[in-house]
């Protein structure tokens, strides 16, 4: 292979997963490559010699009338040869298209292909670590390259040229020695991926880049001096002197001035005080309380808290915005626990282990380029593909690890400390005795609702006593190869004081020896743990949360009023003894946490009752204050189904062209049934997409988009993550069962979600109290005449959103 043949990257539609299985060839696409650029297509329709599957329909949109008069394969075979011959192949999952290929040319007595092949995927995974995810989609919009009708060969076919010659150039930016590292490795590429990659040639030295044990890292942000502005400009009190300073970034509404006045006089008050806010959407709220706090000294050092990663990046990147925009110079950092960051002397010690599995090894190689890219170290920049990679958790760093230490200094010294609770509840101790200071001045929360999950997870320990007698038992009669003598005689002594243990905890009662065993019983279970790994032998899940459960242990060893239990519960059919340990977290969040606040502020589009209360039960020295910044949003339209179908509807709109289409039922059961409904009876070319079938909530969410022509069936489990931040809602959410509304709170989450959005329908069945209680969000959008036309009665609803 060298650097001046053709490439060509083939791409294929086809009826079915394999020839050998009925499979066909409906589509092919390839686009031409040499001396790095595009210098040739060729598409055709192949006729399959059989009926197209409606799914398959759905997914590339081509019909049948599209092959009736297009050319057999053994007709473009010999022309396919000519054109393949004496190239590179390269495709987006090189393993189906290129035997695919093959087995249509041995299916029609033709040889098979010997090209050298390259797959582009692997290529993304090891030189794009943090793209969003790797189907062909998710990459061009990383990439910003253009890929209209995804899932038509052609199309597919352009858009991957490009992205391998985007990959090319990537790949020429690595320092020296991780190219070399990824030359020379044995690493598990597809066919000839590792061939192609030693045709790179680096493009030079960065200045960026610096070597640790054989490793390039990119140069870690370095903490700084805090800074002290004493001249700080004056808050702009008036809107026009808001509209002076920040233009167009003020929002069109009177709503965002308000937050910021409102914030501004909470935070100049002397006393002690606790002020929750409640917004409408989309007025921009980050800004809203960002500037009376930047504007502020005595607001400094501020903590901003949130469990929504998403909104960390845009706080951070606004926080960076307005120190320039008005001049201030100031530090912001974002802090999380140790766990968090990857520890570079551990990776080290097993980057050149031999033994690992080739899913591991391929995860080594994507670190390494990972290294050379990231300023923080967070391993969860690095997560999409990595769920499965047992190595992660060997990797984790503690509180001596390089990154976590140099994230905690700069977090020490800066002006606006960004966190989630989790870390807050973790690190703030210590960060407020290296500043010397008794008191938070200013915390804002954003995500309440999670806090108080949050902090009483934070101490919650629960252990089935059962199922780990009975793990340690089986552990016990297994063979472990590898082990010392010295190590058996430890596993034996081991479990011996752990059966002892248990059988004591489950005749005491008293919490606190209960604790001690507790601790005990962890700590032989990770030392266990240690040695399982050691001969090579899979952990049992059951030990896996052991040195977490040990952590909360001994954060509950720390505090007075420890609650515990001893239950007898019913799991699969048999009665197992389960342990439990909790806290009174009225009493943590009272005596722990707002006591080393000085100013609390609560900001939020929804908030549920209970969390409310939690959050405004402080001592009597706080001001406990609450307010609403209303805004004149857009009413979300509704669409009452009445008593038809919910397939019917959905039968009209999706003649439309709407978009993606979401679904919400109430869990997986419905889901599948409604799965199955929709794809028996529902003609459609839309693509239909479930969670639990197709992927999980958290793929179809990462992995959605509102222009995909897909009908998207998920749980209510939504409710809690919601639409991202950085996604839009889809044009149309179709709730088909009542069910989903209980309780009612849940509708007021959906439409304050729906209205940040431009115009979305919402098709549901609202009874009356829920239009009464809501009439000010929603505007019922049309009344359905059943006996007419509901095609053309969507089509006109759909016209005027």
């Amino acid at each position: 292979m060298n650097a001046n043949e053709t490439f060509v990257v083939v791409d294929l539609e086809t009826t079915g997963q394999s020839v050998t299985k009925g499979g066909r060839i409906i589509q092919i696409g390839m686009t031409f490559i040499k001396h790095r650029q595009i210098i040739d297509h060729f598409e055709s329709f192949v006729n399959p010699g059989q009926l197209i599957d409606r799914n398959i329909q759905q997914l590339t949109h081509i019909a049948q009338k599209d092959v009736k008069n297009a050319p057999y394969f053994e007709e473009l075979a010999p022309m396919l040869q000519n054109l393949l011959n004496d190239t590179i192949i390269i495709a987006h999952n090189v393993n189906f298209d290129y035997p695919y290929l093959n087995d249509e040319f041995r299916r029609t007595g033709f040889p098979e292909l010997t090209s050298s092949a390259i797959d582009t995927v692997q290529l993304a995974q090891i030189l794009l670590p943090t793209a969003p995810g790797y189907r062909l989609l998710d990459l061009t919009t990383y990439l910003d390259i253009t890929l209209n009708n995804a899932h038509r060969a052609n199309a597919d076919a352009h858009a991957t040229a490009l992205l391998f010659l985007k990959l090319w150039q990537r790949a020429e930016q690595l320092p020296a020695v991780v190219l070399k590292q990824l030359q020379d490795g044995q690493w598990p590429f597809l066919r000839q991926t590792q061939v192609f990659l030693k045709l790179i040639k680096t493009n030079g030295q960065r200045k960026d880049i610096r070597l640790l044990k054989n490793v390039a890292i990119r140069q870690p942000m370095q903490a700084t001096i805090s800074s002290n502005q004493p001249n700080l400009p004056k808050y702009p009190i008036a809107t026009q002197e808001k509209a002076d300073i920040f233009g167009h970034w003020l929002t069109s509404n009177d709503a965002q001035n308000s937050l910021m006045n409102r914030v501004n006089e909470f935070i100049v008050k002397r006393a002690d005080g606790i002020l929750t806010v409640l917004t409408a959407p989309k007025i921009g709220k980050t800004l809203g309380y960002l500037v009376p706090l930047l504007l502020d000294a005595k607001s400094r050092p501020v903590v901003l808290l949130t469990n929504d990663s998403s909104l960390q990046s845009q706080q951070l990147t606004l926080v960076h915005k307005l120190t320039k925009l008005l001049d201030i110079k100031l530090n912001t950092a974002i802090l999380y626990d140790p766990a968090e960051y990857i520890d570079l002397d551990r990776f080290v010690a097993i980057l050149n282990r031999s033994v690992d599995a080739s899913q591991t090894q391929f995860f080594k190689a994507r670190i390494l380029v990972w290294l050379t890219q990231t300023k923080t170290g967070l391993l969860r920049e690095i997560q999409v593909g990595a769920q499965n990679i047992d190595m992660l958790s060997d990797i984790q760093g503690d509180t001596e690890s390089q990154y976590f230490k140099q994230a905690r200094a700069n977090a020490n010294v800066s002006d606006v400390i960004i966190m989630n609770f989790e870390s807050y509840f973790n690190q703030e101790q210590h960060l407020r005795v290296t500043r010397k200071i008794e008191k938070w001045p200013v915390v804002v929360m954003e995500t309440p609702s999670q806090f108080v999950t949050n902090l009483q997870n934070y101490f919650h320990v629960d252990l089935n006593l059962t199922q780990v007698q009975n793990v340690l038992k089986n552990l016990n009669h297994q063979e472990i190869i590898g082990l010392s003598h010295k190590q058996r005689v430890f596993i034996k002594q081991s479990m011996s004081e752990a059966f002892k243990l248990i059988k004591q905890i489950n005749h005491a009662d008293k919490t606190v020896p209960n604790l001690k065993r507790i601790e005990r019983l962890l700590i032989i279970i990770a030392h266990l743990t240690d040695i399982i790994k050691i001969g090579s032998t899979q952990v049992p899940h059951e030990l896996n949360e052991g040195k977490e459960q040990l952590i909360k242990i001994k954060r509950l060893q720390q505090q007075s009023d420890v609650i515990s239990s001893v239950e007898v519960q019913a799991v699969n059919d048999q009665q197992q003894v389960v342990i439990s340990f909790d806290v009174l977290d009225r009493r943590i969040y009272q005596e722990k946490f707002i006591v080393h606040i000085h100013k609390l502020l609560i900001v939020s589009e929804y908030l549920d009752n209970t969390v409310s209360e939690f959050l405004r039960d402080a001592p009597k020295n706080i001001t406990v204050e609450r307010d609403f910044i209303h805004n004149k949003a857009t009413p979300v339209r509704i669409v009452q189904m009445q008593k038809s179908s919910p397939i019917v509807h959905l039968q009209a709109i999706t003649q439309q062209n709407v978009g993606e289409i979401l679904i919400i039922l109430p869990d997986i059961e419905r889901v599948n049934h409604w799965y199955q409904k929709i794809k028996r009876t529902v003609t459609t070319q839309y693509s239909i997409v479930a969670e639990s079938i197709t992927g999980s909530l958290e793929k179809i969410q990462r992995q959605s988009h509102p222009e995909q022509a897909n009908i998207v069936i998920v749980t209510d489990k939504i409710f809690s993550t919601m639409w991202l931040r950085d996604q839009e809602v889809p044009a149309v959410v179709i709730v088909p069962e009542r069910l989903v509304w209980q309780p009612v709170s849940r509708l007021a989450l959906v439409l304050t979600q729906m209205q940040k959005h431009k115009a979305p329908l919402l098709i549901t069945q609202l009874n009356a109290m829920q239009r009464n209680r809501f009439k000010s969000q929603i505007q019922v959008a049309h009344h359905f005449d059943v006996k007419n036309n509901l095609i053309q009665q969507y089509s006109q609803i759909l016209k005027d959103v």
